[in-house]
């Protein structure tokens, strides 16, 4: 009874537009009769209007179609509905089913990914001259800005898009027509079902056609790198809200409470995406499981309980994308803090070196062993970086090179201050805040390319739809009622 309902609540109506098409097709090559087709057609009208509560759940009918098929030949009678199953399968049926259950998933985690770059993108444009730390290997590195990080988030979700498109063209082949494996000897229009149910294409094999699932390591793939993105980004905002921290802080509406503790402000919105990567992994691992261990044909483990992990992954990945986008909706910066850290921790070491290099004519190697000795003697001595002077820096170049040089004051001055570090950077793709507006706005363009990408594949199934609806019409109209 579970995979009864379950296909039942889930695929009921890919269930009515898989025998919609195959009616369609049928009466178009004459393989039933005009009066037969009128029956099942508004049989089959009457299914969908009523939904899937209308449809017995007899676990002695096995699954979910033939529970359909039973009220289908009750209503349009045993002779026409029986007349139905010609020249296709229930392994043909169910590749197909699962077809249009991925291409439907894929189309709303696309809308999903789309609309946590908006929101992140949006936010990237406010905070693009917000000062803070850069890390690598969670150490202070270099100053950029709140900006310039979210854009780099937004921009590894492009490519994820770019992955989930192509899992859709990977899902979009009609298996219907293939029968159990080995084809039909009856004259069908394989293309004509394809269309209606608006596939790019028939899945030509029929063995490949009823026995591979390999479209879903498309959508794996595409899933796996959005899990691990969103999964980091929330790493980072999980350990940046930290006290320690103390760089971004979480409204009431994305943060839990303490049962006991009344000051605790808890980050569950992230928690769950640092958990829900996780139970992505698990379900795509157990359907590759599966998957591997079938024959090259179809048997109950490949052509059904292999894709039974794989759905409830898919719809947590959903659920994760629309929380994602609430935390970049929502999430706050410490401005002043991330201000502060970002002159702190001698983050503009790198640009000492470059001004020794552009100021004082020495190799960046030698820049670079000068400012190291900088920096390790200001530690020891507790020194903040606003608290060397000029005198320092000549005086560790003469320590380190056995000679001195000429370095104006001002350069000095200016390679300690975070904010002129993040200006300066402007080649292709830095932290300034000119060249992360440029990349947003670039961003943007691609975004709106892939917005109207996702219009023209809703558009074309809605096209498939309304011509399958008239030929349905046309079946229902073609013999007069009694």
């Amino acid at each position: 009874m579970p995979r009864i309902e379950r296909e039942l609540t889930l695929g009921i109506d890919d269930l009515c537009a898989v025998n919609e098409a195959h009616l369609v097709m049928l009466a178009s090559t004459g393989l039933i009769e005009p009066a037969i087709a009128c029956e099942l057609a508004e049989a089959l009208s009457g299914i969908r209007e009523e939904g899937e509560g209308a449809v017995p759940r007899d676990p002695a009918r096995e699954d979910g179609y033939f529970n359909f098929e039973a009220l289908l030949m009750a209503r349009a009678g045993a002779k026409a509905g029986g007349r139905l199953h010609v020249a296709r399968s229930r392994n043909d049926i169910n590749a197909t089913l699962d077809r249009l259950a991925m291409r439907r998933m894929v189309l709303d985690l696309l809308a999903k990914t789309i609309a946590l770059r908006q929101a992140l993108l949006r936010r990237a444009s406010q905070f693009a001259d917000t000062l803070m730390p850069g890390y690598t290997h969670m150490q202070p590195a270099q100053p950029i800005t709140f900006g310039f990080y979210l854009t780099g988030v937004a921009q590894a979700l492009a490519r994820d898009a770019e992955r989930l498109f192509n899992a859709y063209g990977a899902a979009d082949s009609c298996p219907l027509g293939a029968c159990a494996f080995a084809g039909t000897s009856f004259p069908i229009d394989r293309q004509l079902v394809a269309g209606l149910l608006g596939f790019g294409a028939i899945q030509v094999h029929a063995q490949d056609a009823v026995t591979s699932r390999d479209y879903v390591w498309d959508a794996g793939a595409a899933v796996l790198a959005i899990a691990s993105n969103w999964g980091r980004f929330a790493q980072d905002m999980y350990v940046w809200s930290t006290q320690e921290f103390g760089l971004v802080r979480f409204p009431d509406s994305i943060a839990g409470t303490s049962s006991i503790m009344p000051q605790k402000k808890n980050p569950v919105a992230v928690e769950y995406l640092k958990a829900s990567s996780g139970e992505v992994i698990g379900g795509l691992t157990a359907t590759f499981a599966i998957l591997k261990g079938g024959h090259f044909s179809h048997a109950g483990d490949t052509g059904r309980s292999s894709l039974a992990p794989l759905w409830p992954s898919l719809r947590l990945v959903g659920n994760a994308l629309t929380i994602a986008r609430l935390v970049a909706e929502k999430i706050e910066p410490n401005v002043e803090t991330m201000r502060q850290r970002a002159g702190a921790g001698f983050s503009t070491a790198t640009d000492l070196a470059d001004c020794l290099v552009r100021e004082g004519g020495l190799s960046f190697r030698e820049a670079h062993h000068v400012v190291a000795d900088l920096v390790r003697d200001a530690l020891e001595r507790g020194l903040n970086p606003d608290e060397l002077r000029h005198g320092d820096v000549l005086a560790t170049i003469e320590c380190v090179l056995g000679r001195t040089i000429e370095l104006p004051d001002e350069a000095v001055a200016q390679a300690f201050d975070p904010g002129r570090s993040v200006e300066a950077r402007r080649s292709a793709g830095a932290a300034s805040p000119a060249e992360t507006r440029r990349m947003i706005k670039a961003a943007l363009v691609k975004l709106d390319r892939h917005r109207a990408r996702l219009d023209a594949l809703h558009a074309h199934l809605a096209s498939a739809r309304g011509r399958l609806e008239e030929r349905l019409d046309k079946l229902r109209q073609a013999v007069p009622s009694n």
